[in-house]
């Protein structure tokens, strides 16, 4: 249970930083600079812990879904498995990489990259759908 304790204190420091991101950067910005504050903390709880990287990254991810799918109701169910799925996709990618590089920076980037990469297509998708321009 230990990934447990990881992910939920990844999900404090990343809350954190989001908040103290989104009120220096604002709305636009945290798109792209949350994945890292997010993947960093992810993978260094999972190090300073000794706990598994994948199932941090996925007890991250079921603190966030929960989350998300608590603020917006049933709408936010597809939401929140959606955070489960991704988080331990990027945890999974991170760990593979991690495995042939041996780099920790290389991980966290590459976890980052993906991550960085959903969040401006759902932004996409989501301002598109909504009719705003992008």
């Amino acid at each position: 249970m230990l990934f447990f304790a990881a992910g939920a204190l990844a999900a404090v420091v990343s809350w954190i930083g989001n908040r103290l991101a989104l009120k220096v950067m604002g709305a636009r910005e945290i798109v792209v600079f949350a994945p890292l504050i997010e993947e960093a903390a992810k993978t260094g709880a999972a190090v300073l812990t000794g706990s598994p990287l994948i199932l941090t990254h996925g007890a991250f991810g079921l603190i966030e879904g929960v989350y998300d799918a608590w603020d917006a109701g049933l709408q936010g169910l597809q939401a929140g498995a959606a955070s489960l799925a991704g988080h331990l996709f990027y945890g999974y990618i991170t760990f593979l990489v991690m495995q042939r590089h041996h780099n920790w920076l290389y991980a966290v980037l590459s976890g980052y990259l993906l991550h960085m990469l959903w969040n401006v297509t759902v932004l996409k998708f989501l301002v598109k759908r909504r009719g705003h321009p992008a």
